[in-house]
């Protein structure tokens, strides 16, 4: 410990490896602010400045990384990600078992069957063709398809 304590470089050089795994491990973004101020406390440590100095470069550094982060960050955890149940809405299906404004009942949609509840909540008869409306949850919100002339 002392050999480290004499050779901040290497202190430094072990602060950001530990940093990198647990970034590694975690992949949330939790330390990779550390990374960051490692390093820059890794530079200053080559100039033979104190240690205590050293240490203020690493937490400011870190807190300049973290903030510069954090709008990139909240960016990235808005955006939307739409996933391939998506493709359901606006899909036409067939009542597979019948649904009450109790129960819900299970329709045939692109050659999967999947729960199925009325967006009015009224009953969907075997046979009755709908159009999905919405996902919700592992239910197909669905409105009983109008045939013209009925």
């Amino acid at each position: 410990m002392q050999w480290l304590l004499d050779n901040p470089v290497y202190l430094w050089l072990v602060v950001v490896i530990i940093a990198v795994i647990l970034e590694a491990v975690t992949y949330a973004l939790v330390t990779i602010w550390f990374v960051g101020g490692g390093l820059v406390a890794m530079l200053s440590s080559a100039f033979g400045i104190s240690m205590f100095a050293q240490t203020m470069v690493f937490l400011i550094f870190s807190v300049i990384f973290l903030v510069m982060a954090r709008p990139l960050i909240k960016k990235k955890q808005q955006t939307n990600v739409r996933t391939n149940v998506d493709s359901y809405i606006g899909m036409r299906g067939i009542v597979t078992k019948e649904s009450t404004s109790f129960t819900p009942g299970q329709g045939k949609v692109g050659g999967q069957i999947w729960t199925i509840v009325s967006a009015d909540s009224s009953p969907m008869l075997m046979g009755e063709e709908f159009v999905v409306e919405s996902v919700s949850g592992v239910k197909l919100v669905v409105n009983k398809l109008r045939r013209e002339g009925a």
